[in-house]
């Protein structure tokens, strides 16, 4: 046997393994790094020690209602919504969203090691088009509970009454909606003549207060209104229905809610999210009245807080209508005396209360502005002539 021959084989077997061996630590070496990048991981430079450190860093998951607007940080455009922003020093940021023909948006916003904080900017168009909704008169305006319809008294020459009109769908106008009157006014009862409605938890009935307080319970499906002597129990009833979903939703929560929590969530003025996991409460600080948002969600969004403060206004003064937006995120407030001016501001506000954005401020003849379902239109009770009859208008801001 030639020991040449045996030693070469030995070498190249040796030098077969060690190739092996600096493929695997090479692939190994690249995994660990590409998982410590992903993870949050960066390399930074430390000047003074003239080293280089390893830190943990987090990321910002943006996105933007419409998208592919510029997103900057801390001054510096990054990228374009929607998209994740990686390598964030953990601490607070300023971020700001701009696309051409929208209204800036902006917050402070702040960064965790090794998390995503999600935001979704709603962006309001800086000119806003006004679209007539309806066009045979509308009154004393009421969203249901899921947004998907809205009730009026309408005093139309051919079938005066109450009406419904379904706000589903993109195309959300006069001639693209189909609203049909639930009850028409009799030659002894004038329905139109109403000054109030609110609808049941079910969305299947209506009860309606006249202007010289007679109440009224329409059913929706049969159409048919009989007169009620016992309004309040009624009411009564519907909130103890809602209130028996949403105790059975916090008993279940993961986490222990505070009572006083729960008889707020529970009373009559806790006015809930359309995602039932939030509600607006107010509360009196001296001569100052707060809106509150309390959040249940689990969990909780990075970034977002249980309790946060919406505004703070003076006890004294006419105090804003707020309905919820449809994404749950968001109010469309209503500001200004309107029952005695017939003028008003309409805004869009996060339930943080950051990112005030003016909708419409020009006359009102309702202090309710409601969202559509899709968010892309905001609908108010405005006439164009002093006198003539109101009318459902839509605000696009989008």
């Amino acid at each position: 046997m030639n020991p040449n021959k045996n030693d070469k084989k030995f070498k190249f077997k040796k030098l077969g393994y060690m190739e092996t061996l600096l493929t695997l630590l090479i692939i190994v070496g690249i995994s660990t790094l590409l998982y410590l990048y992903t993870s949050g991981y960066r390399l930074s430079r430390n000047d003074e020690k003239g080293t280089l450190d390893v830190e943990k860093t987090g990321m910002i998951g943006v996105k933007s209602i419409p998208d592919r607007a510029s997103v900057y940080i801390d001054g510096k455009v990054r990228t374009a919504t929607d998209d994740t922003v990686a390598g964030i020093t953990p601490g607070p940021h300023e971020l700001k969203i701009i696309k051409k023909g929208f209204n800036e948006w902006s917050k402070t916003i702040e960064v965790y090691e090794q998390l995503v904080t999600d935001i979704t900017a709603v962006l309001v168009s800086q000119s806003p088009r006004l679209e007539p909704l309806t066009n045979t008169g509308a009154k004393y305006p009421s969203v249901s509970p899921s947004l998907t319809k809205l009730a009026y008294f309408s005093t139309d020459i051919e079938k005066p009454g109450i009406w419904v009109i379904p706000l589903t769908g993109v195309n959300l106008g006069l001639f693209r909606t189909n609203p049909t009157v639930v009850i028409e006014d009799t030659s002894y009862t004038k329905y139109s003549d109403g000054g109030e409605i609110m609808w049941s938890p079910d969305e299947k009935n209506l009860l309606v207060k006249s202007l010289k307080g007679t109440f009224y319970i329409v059913n929706l499906d049969s159409k048919t209104a009989q007169t009620t002597l016992k309004s309040e129990e009624i009411l009564d009833e519907w909130v103890k229905e809602q209130n028996e979903k949403r105790k059975l939703f916090i008993d279940n929560s993961l986490v222990k809610i505070p009572q006083e929590v729960v008889d707020k969530a529970l009373s009559k003025d806790a006015y809930w999210a359309p995602d039932e996991k939030k509600f607006l409460y107010t509360k009196q600080n001296g001569n100052k009245l707060e809106y509150w948002v309390y959040n249940f969600e689990i969990p909780l969004p990075i970034g977002e807080k249980t309790e946060s403060l919406v505004m703070t206004t003076d006890i004294e003064s006419p105090q804003p209508k707020i309905n919820w937006y449809s994404d749950s995120f968001h109010f469309v407030i209503v500001e200004g005396d309107v029952e005695n001016e017939k003028k008003g501001t309409v805004s869009l506000i996060r339930i943080d209360g950051t990112n005030k954005t003016e909708i419409y401020n020009n006359t009102l003849y309702s202090d309710a502005a409601f969202s559509s379902p899709g968010g892309e239109k905001v609908i108010i009770l405005t006439s164009f002539k002093s006198g003539e009859q109101t009318d459902l208008y839509t605000v696009s801001i989008r």
